[in-house]
């Protein structure tokens, strides 16, 4: 969905402050309420159930054709290579999980150690190693979600059976043990911090809008284009001390009306869409399971924003290689943007 605006001929001022550039003149015209039943609207008027035939459990990421990886290749010009991870912070799972060993919804990472000593049963002396367990989904890990991760009216992505999600064997459908070869394609981020508009925006605003992709397309001369993972950095105010932990490095993302416009583009994998205040996971809704688009959850994109602006290219080779295994609904990754 693309907003209307009002343009106007005459420019009154314009401010430049930390790279950004805003050019003020005639007030933009109200946007369209996107709500509930916009929403339910949507998954049937956005999806891509069927169109890529009835069996297809890899969804938008059709669209990462060989010509296409073979551009994004053709980026990583000079060796630069960039982490979008967010530390790992090591906290201990809760009570619920503790009680039965199943998902909370809570997520936590613990470690524990060992060093083998002499005389190891399994002649593994002075090894030393670790048992890691971690609650996939939730704020603590950068991780990918697996199109299984989110349903609608008892359906997955393509239409699969809500049902063939167990509690032994996971997902029988849409599982990340799809994605054998991982995610290799052409990045593209948006950064807001350094956007040029000839229309007034809020700098306290905490959204990003089609028409602000597009003007950044028009400012850096690139096109989003199909199978292109889709970013967006617009920080937010450093959080009050004491605060609970919440994204990192860039975690006020793209508004929910982006969505049909990621649609028509053609993105393959995205992170940080913003859902609505009636509907708190129309986000994982409307990409997982009406487009099949991959969310990338919980990156810190503060590096890659450093690196492109240093490097003048806000575009790159995106590699994300998650665990394939067996009916996971995600994987902890450390995404690789490669200049």
């Amino acid at each position: 969905m693309k907003s209307r605006l009002v343009t106007a001929s005459l420019i009154v001022i314009g401010v430049t402050t930390l790279g950004l550039v805003t050019t003020f003149s005639q007030q933009p015209s109200p946007r369209a309420v996107v709500n509930k039943d916009t929403v339910e609207r949507w998954m049937k008027d956005l999806s891509n159930w069927g169109r890529w035939g009835a069996d297809d459990q890899l969804g938008s990421l059709n669209l990462v054709t060989t010509q296409k990886r073979q551009q994004a290749m053709a980026l990583a010009k000079t060796g630069t290579v960039v982490s979008l991870e967010r530390k790992v912070v090591i906290q201990q799972k809760d009570d619920e999980i503790k009680a039965d060993g199943r998902p909370s919804g809570l997520s936590y990472f613990e470690i524990r150690f060992r060093t083998f000593p002499k005389g190891d049963k399994r002649r593994n002396d002075e090894f030393n190693s670790d048992i890691q367990e971690f609650a996939v989904h939730g704020a603590g890990l950068t991780h990918l979600d697996a199109l299984c991760h989110y349903s609608w009216n008892q359906k997955l992505y393509n239409g699969f059976p809500l049902e063939g999600v167990t509690a032994d064997k996971g997902c029988a459908k849409d599982g990340l043990d799809n994605l054998k070869e991982g995610i290799v394609t052409r990045g593209v981020l948006v950064d807001m911090t350094r956007l040029k508009t000839a229309t007034p925006r809020d700098p306290a605003s905490t959204r990003v809008y089609p028409e602000d992709i597009e003007a950044w397309e028009k400012q850096t001369g690139l096109t989003v284009s199909a199978g292109d993972a889709l970013f967006a950095y617009n920080p937010a105010p450093p959080a009050p001390a004491g605060a609970a932990r919440g994204p990192a490095g860039g975690g006020r993302g793209f508004d929910l009306s982006v969505v049909p416009w990621m649609k028509t583009r053609g993105v393959a994998v995205t992170s940080g869409v913003s859902a609505i205040a009636d509907d708190i996971h129309a986000d994982h809704r409307l990409t997982l399971v009406a487009l099949g688009t991959y969310l990338i959850d919980g990156m810190d994109l503060t590096r890659l924003a450093e690196t492109a602006a240093r490097l003048n290219r806000w575009e790159f080779l995106l590699v994300v290689s998650p665990v394939p295994a067996p009916g996971s609904t995600g994987f902890p990754v450390n995404p690789l943007a490669m200049f």
